[in-house]
């Protein structure tokens, strides 16, 4: 049984989250989710013996990972509730002001960052897909028969694919290189130049937004650890860096 942490009714849709559930049960992708009351957000989901989460650095894994992410992504299957990444930005963006969280010396030039990287994604023109929108490795569990269960949809909902990919390698330890390494993996072929801006761009705009969350978390006196400075970093880092592409 999972109940809603505190707070977070502020930012999640139980809605959105039960109809995301019946999805990935459809596809597959996790068939632990029995129920949930939609009104509350308490869960009822079957329990996973000696479960282990994925490991970054077993390209096995990854693999399998990434395919569910890509069936996810291809499948179709459509909700009513879009997940709007950059209307969650700005909403973490306005808390903080409130609580004064987000004054120190480089918010603005990440902001600014961040907000040119906003027109080039924009201008894409990507179709939304249902996302899971929290896909790093503790959400992906694997049992003693090596099945892997894509779990906690609390965040799915339609959006852009480079939300998923981006979170994947925004919680991750993984150099540039290995990041465009893992890209190929999840088109499941070399990406092209414009492929390569994108879903790299993706990485900043959801390290982005994960930073913002942390410092919300914090703001509510849950210490997120060492996901604060990763955030902080892969913003500023695959920012530049799709900007220059």
């Amino acid at each position: 049984i999972c109940h809603p942490g505190v707070g977070t009714d502020a930012y999640i849709n139980r809605r959105s989250e039960a109809s995301s559930m019946e999805a990935a049960r459809r596809l597959g992708l996790d068939d632990t989710y029995i129920y949930m009351d939609e009104a509350e957000g308490w869960k009822l989901s079957r329990y996973i013996e000696d479960a282990r989460t994925l490991d970054y650095h077993d390209e096995q894994q990854v693999t399998q990972a990434l395919a569910m992410l890509r069936r996810l992504h291809e499948s179709g299957e459509q909700t009513a509730y879009p997940f709007d990444a950059w209307g969650e930005i700005q909403g973490f963006e306005e808390s903080l002001h409130r609580f004064n969280r987000a004054d120190f010396e480089d918010m603005q030039q990440m902001r600014d960052g961040i907000a040119r990287l906003r027109a080039h994604l924009e201008a894409d023109g990507t179709p939304v897909r249902l996302c899971h929108c929290d896909s790093y490795a503790p959400n992906f569990l694997l049992d003693r028969a090596d099945k892997m269960y894509l779990i906690d949809w609390e965040y799915a909902g339609m959006s852009d694919p480079g939300c998923d990919f981006g979170t994947f390698v925004a919680c991750s330890d993984y150099s540039a290189e290995e990041a465009e390494h893992v890209l190929a993996i999840y088109l499941d072929h070399e990406p092209t130049s414009g492929e390569r801006r994108h879903y790299l761009g993706y990485v900043a705009m959801t390290s982005y937004f994960w930073y913002l969350w942390a410092l919300y978390q914090e703001k509510c006196s849950k210490h997120v650890g060492e996901y604060l400075y990763i955030w902080y970093k892969y913003s500023k880092q695959y920012g530049q860096l799709a900007l220059q592409l």
